[in-house]
């Protein structure tokens, strides 16, 4: 009211109601160093120093002020500092805030992976998802440092145990692909023996559910890759595609998600056949990473799907042969923190919409959901032909 009084413009008044709104909405956003070691302090302080970072959101990073003061002066970044704060709750939204959850005395050693690295990498992310289960942190976006989960197989292994959540999977997101995947770092030996047709199914299952709930796709295409190869062409070197990959695929359709394939990977991506899809299932780490990075770069994020918590990362690793050395991108981390907010955002929309949802009515007699789907089936098969 005081300044409808003063005479200001109404467009002053309202713009600065609109700033005060979203500076009460603003998510508050944990980041994890990772490995001490690795590029992620670098990422970090390069992407917190640029000057609109807090009208995203207020950024929160659990690691130590020590160690980030030493990344700052080994990259001869001035003008950068980070606000100490005991608990997230009292982060200062017009600051980067720090809450030191490691021993300062821990010894950094650019470009090596130490079992003191490790260790603070999961010191870190515990205290953090310590935060985030107290509603003190929104979401959690975190550096690379997925060589600590020891001897557990993988980072997915630790948030399955944490939540007891059966199935999580790390899910690439770019700006012209989704990859997801059946099986994640396994020997290669063990491979064949992952790829059953109810592990196909639950992923399939997985990824049908996370397309609609966090990036609101209300009937996701999802296109599945073959096993063997040449799998597109009868499946003439294995029986994987026959026995296995196919009664899965049957089996997703059954209950209305719409999974096609399997596609042989040197067709499906060596021209743009793969952007008529949502999401692509591959079959093992390696098969879906190298054309996801070689189309997306390390620009790319991945987002834990399956939990039900926010928790995002950068798609490349610590990359120690060029740790300390000032080139590190941080667009991978950036976008990363993007997907989070945009995943909390399409999570809270859809638990909105799902409170008073509309009645559904028929409009066609005798159609139903698996209707619908064998007609874009069908009609995405002809294009692929």
């Amino acid at each position: 009211m005081e300044l409808l009084r003063s005479g200001l413009p109404s467009y002053y008044y309202i713009c600065k109601l609109q700033t005060e709104y979203d500076m009460e909405n603003r998510l508050t956003v944990g980041f994890t160093h990772g490995d001490v070691n690795g590029i992620g302090y670098e990422l970090i302080i390069k992407m917190m120093a640029e000057n609109r970072i807090c009208e995203v959101c207020t950024p929160v990073l659990f690691g130590s002020s020590k160690v980030a003061a030493y990344h700052r002066k080994a990259l001869n970044i001035e003008n950068f500092s980070l606000n100490s704060i005991q608990n997230a709750r009292d982060a200062n939204p017009k600051r980067c805030n720090i809450v030191n959850c490691v021993d300062d005395a821990i010894k950094v050693d650019l470009g090596q992976e130490t079992p003191e690295s490790d260790d603070a990498a999961v010191l870190a992310l515990k205290a953090a998802l310590t935060a985030l289960d107290r509603n003190e942190i929104d979401v959690l976006v975190g550096a690379q440092g997925c060589n600590s989960f020891k001897p557990a197989a993988s980072c997915p292994v630790f948030f399955s145990e944490r939540y007891e959540t059966r199935n999580v999977m790390p899910l690439l997101v770019g700006e012209k692909m989704k990859m997801g995947f059946v099986t994640n770092h396994l020997p290669f030996r063990d491979i064949a023996g992952n790829i059953t047709v109810n592990n196909i199914y639950y992923k399939l299952k997985l990824l049908d559910a996370c397309l609609k709930k966090d990036f609101t796709i209300r009937k996701p295409r999802i296109a599945v890759l073959g096993l063997n190869p040449h799998s597109g062409e009868n499946c003439m070197y294995g029986e994987e595609e026959r026995n296995v990959i196919i009664p899965a695929i049957e089996r997703a359709r059954d209950n209305g998600i719409m999974a096609l394939g399997p596609y042989a990977p040197d067709g499906l991506f060596s021209g743009v056949e793969f952007e008529k899809f949502d999401v692509i299932l591959a079959m093992y780490h390696d098969q879906g990473m190298i054309p996801f990075k070689t189309i997306e770069g390390n620009e790319g994020a991945v987002l834990l799907a399956g939990l039900p918590i926010v928790y995002t990362s950068t798609v490349h690793g610590m990359a120690y042969d060029i740790t300390g050395q000032g080139i590190a991108d941080e667009s991978g981390m950036r976008n990363a923190l993007y997907l989070a907010i945009d995943v909390y955002n399409n999570r809270q929309m859809n638990a909105e919409l799902a409170q008073n949802p509309l009645r559904h009515y028929d409009i066609a007699s005798n159609s139903n959901e698996s209707d619908l789907n064998v007609e874009q089936i069908a009609g995405i098969e002809k294009e692929m032909e």
